[in-house]
């Protein structure tokens, strides 16, 4: 309820009542109307730094292709905690489509020549009652090898 004050004049009686209605009349204003706001104050100190949070990590990132042809494509797949996340890559179709076949390309140069073989220098052939049985074979370098004779039933 809003106070209304009492208009005093020159004689008038004071009494208690009339100091009464005074009294609850300060007693409800002393909180007023809010005033204009004030100018800001100046920043105060910096607090304290808080606790350092739990690490981030991760874990072993593991990736697949596969050997399928078509439009590319990749799937990254996230597991595992904050502190330890593990990431799967699995990449499709990388593979093109197989081409034609190349031209040829040109002739390479000539490789040097081997070391000669070896030859035949002579046979000399063994024979009994006008039938060869056997014989020996002479190298170009002199080397010799037994010759021998298989028959066969006509």
């Amino acid at each position: 309820m809003a106070y209304t004050p009492t208009t005093w004049t020159d004689g008038d009686l004071i009494t208690a009542e009339k100091l009464n209605k005074l009294e609850a009349g300060v007693q409800n204003e002393q909180v007023g109307p809010q005033g204009p706001k004030g100018d800001a104050g100046a920043q105060g100190p910096a607090g304290a730094d808080g606790a350092d949070g739990a690490a981030a990590g991760f874990g072993t990132p593991t990736a697949t292709v596969d050997a399928n042809t078509g439009t590319p494509s990749v799937t990254v797949t996230a597991s595992g905690p904050n502190t330890a996340k593990i990431f799967a890559f699995a990449f499709k179709n990388l593979k093109g489509a197989k081409g034609d076949t190349g031209a040829k390309g040109p002739q390479g140069a000539a490789g040097a020549q081997g070391p000669a073989g070896k030859g035949v220098k002579s046979i000399a052939l063994t024979t009994t009652g006008g039938v060869v049985t056997g014989g020996t074979v002479t190298f170009t370098d002199d080397s010799t090898a037994p010759i021998t004779v298989t028959a066969a039933d006509a």
